[in-house]
């Protein structure tokens, strides 16, 4: 064996010693509510449970209640994540909502509460700010979505506030007669900042 084999080896060793990982078993049905990795090297933390509309600075539309998961979709419908390393982190908060009222009710809500933060972008066929153009690689743009090949159609849309670093989105799209929708927050950082 050479000796950067054994090295690295040893050092994974090392790691995998040091790691904790702790998972909370709540719903009854086996589903993770909160799951905790600790390494030497950084951290997982994610929780599906305690998860609030405050928690992304933004409130609850009127009358909206908490979308539950289903058996078909195996997905949580919020949950707060929060990796930390000394190198890089993220917090995603993120939490789905149904309304009865329809798209633009919604919509209108939540462009007037996003304005607290700032300029507020709309994302959705038709808006100039779809194909807005930055300079600043920290300024938020619709962009990412096109780069990232999300697909607005007449369907889904959203609003955005923020920069690249720190962020709040609220996804729309219809669902029956009403509107789903999601809040969320995500901040990240680099190096030692702190989120």
């Amino acid at each position: 064996m050479n000796r950067n084999l054994i090295v690295s080896l040893l050092a994974g060793a090392l790691i995998v010693a040091g790691c904790n990982i702790h998972s909370k078993h709540e719903d009854g049905e086996g589903h993770d509510k909160n799951v905790k990795i600790d390494t030497p090297l950084g951290g997982l933390n994610v929780r599906t449970d305690n998860v609030e509309a405050k928690d992304t600075g933004l409130s609850v539309y009127p009358g909206a209640v908490a979308k539950e998961r289903t058996d078909r979709d195996h997905d949580e419908k919020k949950a707060n994540v929060n990796i930390d390393t000394p190198w890089f982190g993220l917090k995603v908060v993120a939490l789905t909502y149904q309304s009865g009222d329809s798209q633009e009710k919604v919509w209108d809500y939540y462009k007037k509460e996003l304005a607290k933060y700032g300029r507020v972008l709309e994302c959705k066929p038709g808006s100039p700010d779809m194909d807005a153009q930055s300079n600043d690689k920290d300024e938020l743009t619709c962009r990412e979505d096109k780069k990232n090949n999300f697909k607005y159609d007449s369907k889904g849309m959203s609003l955005k506030v923020g920069t690249q670093k720190k962020q709040r989105i609220v996804a729309i799209k219809p669902d029956g007669s009403g509107t789903e929708f999601s809040l969320v927050y995500v901040v990240t950082r680099e190096g030692k900042e702190t989120l």
